[in-house]
């Protein structure tokens, strides 16, 4: 009963997001089955398919969102992708921007998709080390509200860091891990670069003083 309740709730508090909507109609939006349930990339959410707002290039829709625990975003498909994008933004077209974002940085890591796996690979067998971060998580491809419902589904969701090879598991998991795997991978490079410059001036004081 309580379940029922807190379904009854969350569509209320969905269909009360729409603007100049009368009482008639939003009892109508509830009754006609507007409001689905969907729970693929690892959020569980409502959908109010009826509010929702098409992008410019008519080629994305913003769709408004409620997730089981009461988190109100915006769900984004795109016309010619499987997955969609969740967004916490308050603006719809917002959401459009930054999906499309996203998108966009996962078809250019998707280029380099035989590194990751490989990156993957090493993590997994210990051949390499790294600590992923939750800026990592953040600075990645995915999604924020989708990556939290994943590590939450895997009691994960308490942790500030992770192992490399804890990642590399999840990847066996959710392929889409591996944007995460790649965007630490950047960091590690973009740090190891930052150390050899600084070794550099420490080697050559005279030269980095010349610089200013």
């Amino acid at each position: 009963m309580q379940r029922v309740n807190e379904r009854i709730t969350l569509k209320n508090t969905l269909i009360n997001t729409r603007a100049m909507t009368s009482l008639l109609e939003r009892e109508l939006a509830l009754a006609t089955g507007e409001i689905k349930r969907e729970t693929k990339n690892w959020v569980p959410m409502w959908v109010d398919w009826g509010h929702a707002f098409r992008s410019d290039k008519h080629t994305a829709t913003a769709i408004r969102a409620i997730s089981d625990t009461g988190e109100l975003l915006w769900y984004v498909r795109h016309d010619a992708k499987k997955h969609g994008y969740h967004s916490c933004k308050v603006e719809p077209f917002q959401a459009i921007s930054q999906a499309r974002r996203a998108w966009h940085q996962r078809r250019v890591v998707r280029k380099e998709w035989a590194n990751v796996v490989a990156t993957s690979n090493e993590l997994m067998t210990g051949r390499r080390k790294m600590t992923i971060t939750l800026q990592d998580i953040e600075d990645s491809a995915l999604c924020s509200l989708g990556a939290s419902w994943f590590l939450k589904r895997f009691g994960l969701s308490h942790k500030q860091t992770f192992s490399g090879r804890t990642v590399a598991l999840l990847m066996k998991i959710e392929p889409q891990v591996g944007f995460v795997i790649h965007q630490t991978a950047l960091r590690y490079q973009s740090k190891t670069l930052v150390d050899i410059q600084t070794g550099c001036q420490l080697a050559n004081p005279e030269h980095s003083m010349a610089n200013f």
